[in-house]
């Protein structure tokens, strides 16, 4: 009879329940990975240096408006922002004050402070917890509500990295990696299945529908390949779209094969022509390489062979004599 093993920990008998369920595994002690919508609101950033160019990056790709208080002069990448971006950067000349925050508390979504005085900055982030801002204090992890990655930015897609503020340089090297790693055409793919959503969203937008939609774009997703995919034109599109309704029964899904989409085009899309153009040029510089390379052969065995026929003939007229 098999006795009760009273060694195992609770802890490790949930452990092994979450294993038999093929629940996702919990590791504490990581931060909220959110695309955070800034779009339109305001955010406060106190600095003009060069972190503060590098928030503004972040910040711009993600449409904020921004307040900027710093006093001139600035660091040449932030000048530059605020000329190609008039319209969603205010600049006010000066340090930092504390009645820049209280007396409009309600104004602000995040605060970022990017300047070299540590006091001053744990100033502003003791006020920002107080209004219950969320702040991020360069360079100072234990005051940071968030933390900037390492992006990768390609379209719609956003790969971010992150440390958690152990190893930024380390979030660098390994957001490179990821980068090359990713395959080509990877954000127009990405594009192009946003369009394909909307599209069939508009074609059955009933509640009922949202289950069926959902199987179908991901019976699509992992039948084409990304290149397809970021090759598709919006007559392919269509074409696809079509046969969203050819299976109307429980769990049905008629997904076309990839080949057989393409025979449905009365015309190629321009992203098709423009790869098939580029294709051919590689093709014809690599056969261009390979024919040079043979003439360089053929032509040393040229040379080598009059060598041979000199020496010989040298040798002939030796013996002449």
């Amino acid at each position: 009879m098999a006795t009760k093993d009273n060694t195992m920990t609770p802890e490790r008998r949930l452990e092994i329940r979450e294993e038999m369920f093929g629940y996702p595994k919990i590791q504490t002690g990581g931060s909220l990975m959110i695309a955070w919508q800034i779009k339109g609101k305001r955010v406060l950033l106190v600095g003009g240096g060069e972190v503060a160019a590098t928030r503004l990056v972040h910040l711009l790709s993600a449409d904020a408006l921004v307040t900027m208080i710093a006093p001139a002069p600035l660091h040449p990448e932030v000048a530059f922002r605020l000329t190609q971006f008039p319209q969603s950067i205010t600049w006010i000349d000066r340090p930092f004050q504390s009645t820049d925050l209280t007396s409009c508390p309600n104004d602000y979504s995040l605060i970022l402070t990017a300047i070299d005085d540590p006091v001053a900055s744990s100033e502003i982030y003791t006020l920002a917890q107080q209004l219950k801002i969320p702040a991020n204090i360069a360079d100072v992890p234990p005051e940071c509500d968030f933390y900037f990655g390492s992006v990768h930015r390609d379209g719609p897609l956003q790969v971010m990295v992150s440390t958690n503020g152990n190893g930024p340089r380390m979030a660098s090297t390994i957001r490179k990696m990821i980068a090359e790693a990713l395959p080509e055409d990877c954000g127009r793919a990405i594009e192009r299945m946003g369009k394909i959503r909307q599209e069939l969203r508009k074609l059955a937008p009933e509640q009922r529908e949202g289950k069926r939609r959902m199987e179908w774009i991901k019976q699509m997703s992992d039948k084409y390949p990304w290149d397809a995919v970021a090759g598709m034109s919006d007559e392919d599109m269509q074409n696809l779209l079509e046969w969203y309704f050819r299976g109307q029964g429980e769990g049905e899904f008629y997904v076309p094969e990839w080949e057989e989409l393409i025979k449905m085009r009365k015309g190629k899309s321009k992203w098709v022509r423009e790869r098939e153009a580029k294709e051919r040029e590689e093709k014809e510089r690599e056969e261009k390489g390979e024919k040079k390379g043979e003439d360089a052969a053929n032509g040393g065995v040229e040379g080598l062979n009059k060598q041979v026929e000199g020496l010989k003939v040298e040798d002939d007229e030796s013996k002449a004599k």
